[in-house]
């Protein structure tokens, strides 16, 4: 009897070390400090930053072929021969060199596009793709929030179990040890003894998968916030309140970020089909050149300037393809748009019913806790009093934890699905009113 009591109770003691860790923090943080911290930390809102820089500096290298460019150019030439000719004027002077052996040449060139655009309407379509994807990251976070939410209610899901698989331990224990005394009183059989030493080892077991629980469910709010929870913690209280009608909560999710970026692209498709219109067109566009060079020629000037106005039309059979590229690129991303709207409201409508589901099948896993609770204390009561079975017991108390671990699965699964309510209409989690 007394190595029975010695481990169990060992067993205890260190499943509560590891739930509640050397932490002296009493409650994990609130959902709001690892949604804010998952905005800068999560592998997803990084990437989406960096993506919206790249798009950022495309946006840019699409400006330059607007604007003026400027071009520096020196050569060094080897000539074979030198040529020159003697000035018949003055017939003593030193000759005249036309090409020298060792010529030297430098030439600066600005160019201005003064007409252009098809390069117009792809920069205009390149500043709405940064506005998109910038849109884009606030779309991603409210993807890694979801991910994020879910992570932290499963972890205080698993957490609130841990205590119910304690609860349940010393249930188990308190039965065994009651079950010893009657068996050393001769009141009760071996077979009721080994019952009882096996309810014991099945609920340490039930433990162990609760603990596994919790740090499956730790390392993965970790890896979706870049933030480990200092302590485990307890679900809060739900007072089971509904979440307002559907009609006014599928209203908001008409502004999302999802479709505000969708819209974005929309416009810039509609500015690339623009520029594949305008490639028809010439283009026009002028320079100016300054050279200096050792071979004056018969010139005699070793610096002369050009202008020139240059006009360019190209037509040739590709510019009818591309045409009719972003003819169909701007339709499939109608279709698209159409379908991250109507993507937006069956996110907002299937987060809405899960709430309505939810609380149903929270109000009734309270009410089978109780009963099961209930039905534990009589069924121990009956059995101390001779009227009930070891096996009634055993039965009872297992029942009484499998009620509470389902209580707990369904309020952790109400929270997270009015959490999921609100980030896909693109309301703060903290605001816990209905609209």
């Amino acid at each position: 009897m007394s190595w029975s009591r010695f481990g169990v109770g060992s067993s205890a003691v260190l499943a509560a070390a590891l739930v509640l860790g050397s932490s002296t923090a009493l409650a994990t943080e609130p959902l709001e400090v690892f949604l804010e911290h998952a905005k800068t930390r999560s592998f997803d809102a990084r990437e989406a930053q960096i993506t919206a820089r790249q798009r950022d500096a495309e946006a840019d290298a699409s400006l330059g072929r607007l604007l003026p460019s400027f071009t520096a150019r020196g050569t060094y030439t080897r000539n074979q021969d030198e040529v020159s000719i003697q000035n018949p004027a003055a017939p003593g002077s030193d000759p005249i060199v036309i090409t020298p052996l060792n010529q030297l040449d430098a030439s600066f060139l600005l160019e201005v596009p003064i007409l252009d655009l098809a390069s117009y309407h792809r920069y205009k379509a390149a500043k709405l793709l940064t506005k998109s994807a910038e849109t884009q990251t606030q779309a991603t976070t409210l993807d890694v929030s979801r991910s994020v939410a879910r992570a932290y209610y499963q972890f205080l899901g698993a957490s609130s179990t841990v205590g119910s698989a304690l609860e349940s331990i010393k249930a188990a224990e308190a039965n065994l040890q009651q079950v010893e005394d009657r068996h050393a009183a001769g009141a009760a059989t071996d077979l009721d003894r080994e019952r009882a030493r096996a309810a014991v080892s099945r609920a340490r077991q039930d433990l162990a998968d609760q603990q596994l629980g919790v740090a499956l469910a730790a390392r993965t709010l970790e890896t979706f916030s870049g933030m480990l929870p200092a302590s485990s913690g307890a679900l809060p209280e739900d007072d089971l309140h509904a979440e307002g009608t559907l009609e006014r909560w599928l209203r908001l999710s008409s502004e999302t970020p999802s479709q505000k970026a969708a819209r974005q692209i929309e416009e810039a498709t509609a500015e690339n089909r623009k520029a594949a219109k305008r490639a028809y067109l010439p283009t026009l566009n002028g320079s100016a050149e300054e050279r200096i060079s050792n071979a004056t020629g018969f010139g005699g000037r070793n610096a002369n300037y050009t202008l020139r106005l240059n006009l360019v039309w190209r037509l040739d059979y590709g510019l009818v393809g591309n045409d009719h590229a972003q003819d169909a690129a701007l339709e499939l991303q109608k279709v698209r748009v159409e379908r991250t709207r109507r993507a937006s409201e069956d996110s907002v409508f299937e987060a809405f019913k899960r709430v309505e589901a939810s609380i149903a099948k929270s109000r009734a896993a309270r009410d089978q806790e109780r009963s099961a609770k209930r039905a534990a204390e009589l069924a121990s009561d009956r059995y101390g009093a001779g009227v009930a079975t070891q096996l009634d017991v055993t039965e009872a108390q297992r029942d009484a934890f499998s009620a509470s671990a389902a209580r707990i699965q369904a309020d952790s699964d109400l929270a997270f699905y009015r959490a999921a309510l609100r980030i896909a209409a693109g309301v703060p989690v903290s605001d816990r009113r209905a609209p």
